[in-house]
């Protein structure tokens, strides 16, 4: 997603690296899920920026945000948004159920349903 919607210039006081942009961003797409009826945490730091966490189905997935390391102090920035799947820290219930692909892909379509509907936001699609 390329936008000038979110803070890609200015590291906060507490992020734990440099280019852990994406709060505002986490913050807005938990405010337009929930009002989807999706249930999401509050955005979490990570190293490459924040994530979201949601469960379906007694699944549980992250929605991944990260500002592209060459849109880092450029307006418009272009984001990165990812869907995965959790993969239960117990190996054998690993080995034993297969990845709730509709349940992600039900996730994604959501997603990329609010992101689609934003004004202001071009919108590419890679693997």
């Amino acid at each position: 997603i390329t936008t000038d919607r979110f803070e890609a210039t200015t590291p906060g006081e507490h992020f734990i690296n440099e280019r852990c942009f994406g709060e505002d961003f986490g913050k807005w797409l938990q405010t337009r899920l929930t009002e989807r009826g999706v249930d999401v945490s509050d955005p979490i730091q990570e190293d490459f920026g924040w994530v979201l966490l949601t469960q379906v189905a007694d699944r549980k997935f992250t929605i991944s945000i990260g500002i592209m390391d060459e849109s880092i102090g450029q307006v418009p920035a272009t984001w990165c948004v990812a869907v995965a799947y959790e993969k239960p820290l117990n190996p054998f219930r690993t080995w034993f159920k297969p990845v709730p692909t509709d349940s992600l892909h039900a996730l994604f379509k959501e997603v990329r349903s609010v992101l689609e509907s934003e004004p202001g936001f071009e919108i590419s699609e890679e693997e």
